[in-house]
């Protein structure tokens, strides 16, 4: 499935930009939960109970996406995202017009569930079409939807105090729609190899595959807790102006660009295993650094850096290790059970970040964050070391 440079290029370019929107969707709201909350009335157990719930279905979801990748296209999955995604967010608009919490559930599940396709169709058909340097392409990827995004709370903070937040979702809703239309013009009639792939049971008697997972449950769990609660905990802990709390958030984002690139050049280099070990030794430190250095200045500095740029180090390498120890036509599944374990298990630590938010303090919560964090670096010594057959 080897393709020739220029329209590898190409395609890698759509597929940056289409992980770009794709975690843009699940960025907007987090530098506006405060207005949000405020609209719809509800509480922090209320919107993280929501949130969970949502980040469950863009997991689950991911079950069927490297399926059905296999089973209709690549492509068309991806062009399938893009479009029910965008028109989805639409319905964000009723929601605030409504003050309805029931409505924007709706409209949050609606986009996590065509959403959910996208991660494992595009790990695979990387995976399988630029071979020779799989590492580095999926950390080129991870550059494009990271560089992307980098712009997203900060744009979505403008337009949500400016518009209204239903406005900020509808505007990244608008440009699904518009790439999906260059989809169909450059990727349009690429196929899937695969005539019949794998299952999600077969998944599991892949025994190498093991450790992986349970490394990937644990870095969901932080992950997705730090992910919607950062620009809040900033807000209320530390006293940061909701503004320059987008701004942080958009500068953790910023670590990543580097983050991405370096992690999947010296996965190819050193090995993926090497390279997880040194980024979540990256990420325990970024979270206690946070937590505990008394000068919050300080602290917050020392986490935008090294949790955006080593939390974002380890994606290219972990994708990358999960393709060498699958078998090519078990892939799309094995990719879908993956994204599962991480934004959907992972999701519960929102929920869980939110009520002890509730009970006991944000502080509390993100230590709890941190124990999970310190659990996936002590896994990370047993995680198997293999690296690409060129």
């Amino acid at each position: 499935m080897q393709q020739q440079q220029p329209r590898r290029n190409i395609h890698l370019i759509l597929l940056g930009s289409a992980h770009s929107l794709n975690h843009s969707l699940f960025v907007v709201a987090p530098p506006l939960l405060t207005l949000i909350m405020s609209d719809l009335g509800v509480s922090n157990s209320v919107i993280g109970a929501v949130s969970t719930g949502a980040s469950m279905l863009y997991g689950v979801g991911a079950l069927a996406g490297g399926l059905l990748g296999d089973k209709i296209g690549e492509a068309k999955t991806i062009i399938l995202f893009l479009i029910c995604s965008g028109f989805s967010t639409f319905i964000m608009l009723a929601a605030w017009a409504t003050r309805s919490i029931y409505v924007y559930t709706l409209a949050l599940a609606l986009i996590a569930i065509w959403a959910s396709l996208y991660h494992p169709t595009a790990n695979s058909l990387i995976s399988k079409a630029f071979t020779g340097k799989v590492s580095e392409s999926m950390g080129l990827h991870g550059v494009g939807g990271t560089l992307g995004v980098v712009l997203t709370p900060t744009m979505a903070w403008l337009l949500g105090s400016t518009l209204g937040w239903s406005w900020a979702f509808a505007a990244f809703g608008l440009a699904c729609i518009l790439l999906a239309l260059f989809f169909v013009r450059f990727f349009g009639k690429t196929k899937s190899q695969n005539e019949h792939g794998g299952t999600i049971i077969n998944v599991f008697k892949i025994r190498k595959l093991w450790t992986l997972l349970i490394f990937n449950v644990l870095t969901g769990l932080f992950m997705k807790g730090v992910e919607l609660w950062f620009p809040t905990y900033l807000q209320n802990n530390r006293q940061i102006d909701p503004m320059w709390a987008s701004i942080a958030y958009t500068t953790l984002l910023a670590f990543g660009v580097p983050g991405q690139w370096i992690g999947g050049k010296a996965s190819d280099k050193i090995g993926p295993k090497k390279v997880l070990i040194a980024a979540t030794v990256g990420v325990c430190v970024s979270l206690l650094s946070l937590l505990l250095i008394p000068v919050y200045i300080v602290g917050i500095a020392l986490f935008l850096f090294l949790y955006g740029f080593f939390f974002n180090s380890h994606q290219p390498a972990l994708t990358a290790l999960t393709g060498f120890l699958t078998p090519q036509v078990q892939r799309g599944a094995v990719y879908g059970v993956f994204f599962f374990t991480s934004f959907g298990l992972g999701s519960i630590s929102q929920f869980i970040a939110g009520y002890l938010a509730e009970f006991y303090g944000l502080d509390v919560a993100f230590y709890a964050l941190t124990v999970f964090a310190l659990a996936a670096l002590i896994l990370s010594f047993k995680i198997p070391d293999k690296r690409e057959n060129r």
